[in-house]
């Protein structure tokens, strides 16, 4: 929808809220820039997760074991991603 009408700030609101929170086991917000690379979203939802690899680590993955990683991960526990600023 057009900018500037308070998509954000509303799904800001409903991300924080305590219900929310509560129901889903790991969250994720990423911005989606208009020039993004597929790897740095993957590896933004999986620091967003607090899935245990280091920086180092996730930078050393490519786009298919990245995928994986996260795959795995969201098998196991309930999710909400938003993607914010998508063109």
């Amino acid at each position: 929808g057009m900018g500037g009408i308070g998509k954000t700030t509303l799904a800001k609101k409903l991300y924080h809220n305590s219900a929310v929170v509560n129901k889903f086991h790991r969250r994720a917000w990423v911005s989606v820039s208009q020039d993004y690379k597929t790897e740095d979203l993957l590896r933004r939802i999986i620091k967003s997760f607090r899935i245990s690899y280091s920086t180092i680590e996730l930078e050393k993955m490519s786009t298919e074991d990245l995928e994986r990683h996260l795959h795995g991960s969201l098998l196991e526990h309930s999710y909400l991603v938003v993607l914010d600023d998508v063109w």
